[in-house]
């Protein structure tokens, strides 16, 4: 091999490892800079979580906690319907008061205390009397306190009440309709709603409440 070879086969490749290096350096800077050579990020969607709805509360009502707490006057109902056959959710009463929780459809008066004065709302009320269209439809013995826990469960049937676990056995039987999570606090009562992760274990075959599918698709 001639001198004149040697000197040109060194040349070429120190050529061809000076480009590799260039191109190496532009892709990096390229990707950094965003200049169409980098994949674009595909955005996640934020799944949709059950909570009170800030668009169906009462005038004096004061949602926190991302739709979980519920403080003021009135009432609030859930973002979501009970479309599945079986389901489940939990109060839990931090702050004592005027209070009341079950179910209410959207022509509920969220703004008059206690609920369960009209045909759209079937509640268990802090006076332990379970009220619908103003009547008085079952009355408990044990009172809940701050720090309990309020279990609901709904099967399109029944409306039942569990404290603390236990259930109260004075089910609504004549819930109708299409109907929300209905909450409603007065006198300094603060309510936390609890959708998903439970303290206590739901009653065989009832589970959290699900999204409706339009929900789901927004």
């Amino acid at each position: 091999m001639t001198p004149n070879t040697t000197t040109n086969k060194y040349i070429y490749t120190k050529i061809v490892s000076e480009m590799a290096s260039i191109f190496c350096c532009f892709r990096g800077c390229a990707s950094f800079l965003d200049l169409g050579f980098a994949t674009p990020a595909v955005p996640i969607k934020k799944q949709p979580l059950i909570a009170l709805d800030q668009q169906q509360i009462g005038q004096e009502v004061v949602l926190v906690k991302d739709g979980s707490r519920i403080c003021g006057t009135g009432g609030a109902l859930g973002n979501s319907a009970i479309m599945q056959d079986k389901a489940y959710f939990e109060v839990r009463l931090q702050q004592s008061g005027i209070w009341g929780i079950g179910l209410g459809s959207e022509k509920a008066d969220l703004n008059t205390v206690p609920m369960g004065s009209d045909a759209d709302s079937w509640v268990l009320c802090s006076d332990g009397y379970l009220r619908h269209n103003k009547e008085e439809m079952h009355h408990i013995a044990q009172l809940p306190q701050e720090g309990d826990t309020i279990g609901v469960s709904y099967n399109h049937i029944e409306l039942n009440f569990y404290l603390n676990g236990q259930k109260l056995d004075c089910p609504f039987t004549n819930v109708r309709g299409q109907v929300y999570p209905a909450i409603y606090v007065d006198d300094g009562a603060v309510l936390d709603v609890v959708f998903d992760n439970f303290v206590h274990d739901p009653p065989p075959g009832f589970d959290k409440i699900m999204l409706e599918q339009s929900l789901l698709e927004t």
